[in-house]
């Protein structure tokens, strides 16, 4: 809520309107599109798919080359420099969480579709 109202002043004081202000971030960091898509999975798939993930065993998606690999929070592969996807399994039920991030919402959803193909080849 706090945020929210943050945001709301600022468009006041400004004058600016959302989308205003939306177009000037951008115009600082690029436009990007954000998506998720949940594989509802059996477990043995699920664990199968984990642990070649924690074996390195993945080195692209598709035609999407790993560049980097960050194994923090999950398993986020770096695509490009603004292209990543993230998997993230389940802790309570067989549920791999796949999360991408592109210049488009097209490429994002492009991304997520080579990288469930390839998980599931």
């Amino acid at each position: 809520i706090w945020m929210g109202l943050v945001v709301w002043e600022y468009m006041a004081k400004t004058g600016k309107s959302l989308e205003k202000l939306i177009e000037e971030v951008y115009e600082i960091t690029g436009s990007f599109a954000f998506e998720r898509v949940d594989l509802h999975l059996n477990e043995d798939v699920k664990n199968k798919i984990v642990a070649n993930c924690k074996a390195d065993k993945f080195t692209n998606f598709g035609s999407y080359t790993i560049t980097e690999t960050d194994k923090l929070d999950g398993f986020k592969y770096f695509l490009s420099a603004n292209e990543w996807v993230m998997i993230r399994p389940s802790g309570t039920e067989p549920v791999l969480r796949v999360y991408a991030e592109a210049p488009t919402k097209e490429k994002a959803i492009d991304i997520l579709q080579q990288c469930k193909d390839t998980l599931l080849a």
